[in-house]
């Protein structure tokens, strides 16, 4: 009689844990989620950063130069060469 009390004991207390378990499981799915929309995020201001970071260096790497004085001029001042096309925004 002790081993069918024993056993059924054991297995009330193997469902019991198994269901805590999946529990934990499902009640933590909607972290889990909202923790890799963050990752995304982060990861996207990664690739972002990256770029900018590899911008900086050819700017860097061709400061004094010619080519980074006519970069500037076209950028900040506006200015084009002979024979480009221009186009105006309308909505300026």
């Amino acid at each position: 009689m002790k081993s069918k009390t024993k056993k059924r004991l054991f297995t009330l207390i193997s469902f019991v844990f198994i269901a805590y378990f999946i529990y934990i499981i499902f009640s933590q799915q909607p972290r889990i989620d909202m923790l890799i929309v963050e990752k995304q995020r982060v990861q996207e201001k990664i690739r972002e950063q990256d770029a900018k970071h590899e911008q900086l260096l050819y700017y860097q790497s061709i400061a004094g130069t010619d080519e980074y004085f006519e970069m500037m001029a076209r950028i900040r001042l506006g200015y084009v060469k002979p024979n480009d096309l221009v186009f105006i925004d309308a909505k300026e």
